[in-house]
Formats: C-alpha cells, sequence, structure tokens
C-alpha cells in the first residue's frame, strides 16, 4: 500500500497547503492522531503518537537537523498509512509554530515520495505496517542471532500483533519496527499470519418429488365408479386397498422340547398292591333308656357318632 493507494485526505490538505505557502499546524484526525507544522508550504515538524519527540534540550546539537527529519518521516509514516477517522476532515490552525522553528525544511512532495518508496521497500521485503506476525518454532539444531531491538520484540511478541501495535508498545520507531520484524521473518524467527476465510459449506440438494414414484392408486370395485378426487384418502383406504400382510415365519425362534419317552426296557413298572378293604363302620352308641331323646346329652351322642362315620 502506498500513500497515494491510502487517500488520506490529509494528502490533499498538505498539497494545497504546499501551493499556497501556508504556515500553520495541520491537525490530522484517526488513529493515530498528530500535527505537520509547516512554514511557507513546507514542513518544518510533525508529531504523533509513538513516535518519540525530539528532546529540547538538543538545541546545541549537530545531529539536531537530522533528528528533525527522521521525525518528520516517522510521523508522516505513521499518520497517513493509519486508520483514518470517517467524515472528518483535517483541521488546519494557521499561525501556530514549534519550538524546532527552522532548523529543518522538507517539501511536501519529496516527503510523501520518500514515505511510499519506504512502504514499497518493506512491501518488497514481505510485510507491511498493519500485517499480523507471530513467532514460530525454529528446527533443532538451528542457532539464530538475534540483536537487541529483535530480541526486545521478541519479548513482546506473545501472540499475533501488527507491526504498528509493537512499535506502539515497545516506544520504537514504526521504520525500525518494519526492518526487524523483516529481519526476523527471513531468519525464521516470525512468520506472517494469513487469515483465511471460511469456506462455504457444500451441501447436496435434496431429490425434488417427482423424482420419487408415486404410489399406485386403488382400483375401484366393481359395483361402480367411486370419485375420489375431491375426497381425502384415509388411512384405512390406503391400509384396504394395500396387499394383506403376511407374519413371516419365526425362524428366530428356538424349537418347543418335545417330552423324553420312557423306554420300557430300561424302567421297568413296578406292581401294583391289591387295595385294602374299607374298614367296617362302628357300632352305634346305645343311649340309655332313662335317657331323653330330645335332651341335650341325646343330641351330642347323636352328632358323635354321624362324626364317626364320616
Amino acid at each position: 500500500m502506498t500513500v497515494q493507494e491510502a487517500e488520506h485526505p490529509a494528502i490533499d490538505v498538505l498539497r494545497v497547503l504546499a501551493i499556497s505557502r501556508s504556515s500553520g499546524a495541520l491537525e490530522v484526525r484517526g488513529l493515530p492522531g498528530g500535527a505537520f507544522f509547516l512554514h511557507e508550504g513546507e514542513v518544518t515538524y510533525a508529531e504523533t503518537i509513538g513516535v518519540p519527540p525530539v528532546p529540547e534540550n538538543s538545541d546545541t546539537d549537530p545531529e539536531l537537523p537530522s533528528m528533525i527529519r527522521s521525525t518528520i518521516l516517522e510521523a508522516g509514516v505513521e499518520m497517513l498509512t493509519g486508520r483514518r477517522a470517517e467524515g472528518e476532515r483535517p483541521l488546519f490552525r494557521p499561525g501556530r509554530r514549534h519550538w524546532t522553528g527552522l532548523r529543518c525544511r522538507v517539501a511536501v512532495e519529496h516527503l510523501l515520495a520518500e514515505i511510499t518508496d519506504l512502504i514499497a521497500h518493506f512491501r518488497r521485503l514481505g510485510i507491511s505496517p498493519d500485517d499480523e506476525v507471530r513467532l514460530c518454532w525454529l528446527p533443532r539444531g538451528r542457532t539464530v542471532v538475534l540483536d537487541s531491538q529483535e530480541w526486545a520484540l521478541t519479548g513482546r511478541l506473545t501472540s499475533a500483533q501488527s507491526p504498528r501495535v509493537l512499535a506502539r508498545r515497545s516506544g520504537l520507531p514504526l521504520t525500525a519496527t518494519l526492518a526487524s520484524i523483516a529481519s526476523m521473518i527471513s531468519s525464521g524467527v516470525a512468520k506472517l499470519v494469513h487469515t483465511e476465510a471460511p469456506a462455504e459449506a457444500t451441501r447436496t440438494a435434496a431429490p425434488a418429488p417427482t423424482d420419487i414414484p408415486a404410489a399406485p392408486r386403488p382400483q375401484a370395485p366393481e359395483t361402480g365408479p367411486l370419485d375420489t378426487a375431491d375426497r381425502p384418502v384415509s388411512a384405512s383406504a390406503i391400509l384396504t386397498a394395500s396387499k394383506p400382510i403376511t407374519t413371516p415365519p419365526a425362524r428366530d425362534r428356538l424349537p418347543r422340547r418335545r417330552p423324553r419317552a420312557v423306554e420300557t426296557d430300561e424302567v421297568e413298572a413296578e406292581p401294583q398292591k391289591p387295595a385294602a378293604p374299607a374298614p367296617p363302620p362302628p357300632p352305634p352308641i346305645p343311649l340309655p333308656e332313662d335317657l331323653d331323646p330330645n335332651s341335650r346329652v341325646a343330641i351330642a351322642l347323636r352328632v358323635l357318632e354321624g362324626l364317626k362315620r364320616l
């Protein structure tokens, strides 16, 4: 992705301010936000979240102009390639200046060209600011030497993250983070995470109802045609018209066991003994002559005699 392909709204505003030779600060809205400081159409400084600012006590440092130029380039890459806020245009505040003054002046077209070449260089290396990267296992016996910056990024790369997020968390410039991650990918320490869209599940279409053969309609009786065009077919009619259901033979049942015949040669029948003659009934109990036959004693004797005869 180049700066022209990003179509960030701040790019057109910067070109207009360069043509009109305006002086002030252009506030860029988005994630991350920041500001470009201009003097007569040229960029003198840029600041954004995640890019370390130039220390104020470096006024006498001879490397101050190169430090300011590196900060402008880093902030430009961070702001112009990041996510922009929808519906919000950059805001230009004329008259604002940065404390660095006019120690470094960069033309807008030169700055955009450098940012485009830088992003194209990292694209050729196979990495962009918003690609997700994760660590990978090295083969057994392989040794890779990492510098201090790469080792610091390895400690923070605990999950899949983008170089932009790593740069903000570690406090390193984005371009330096991209260079270190590109080196880690080439050495096999890290790899890109390719997000693949889930494949749509293919479903087999069910056969149409017309493909199923229709059941034969029951024939009308001989007594006359049966008009069943407008009548619903009941379950009893379907069962009546179908063939009689025959019960399948019970093959799974065990055969009934027949009683074993007793052989007469092996078992001899015992001879039957003659039945003993029944004992004669006991003689009746004689009643006394002076006993009243209707008294209780006489009735009890007669009942006792009947019980003995049973």
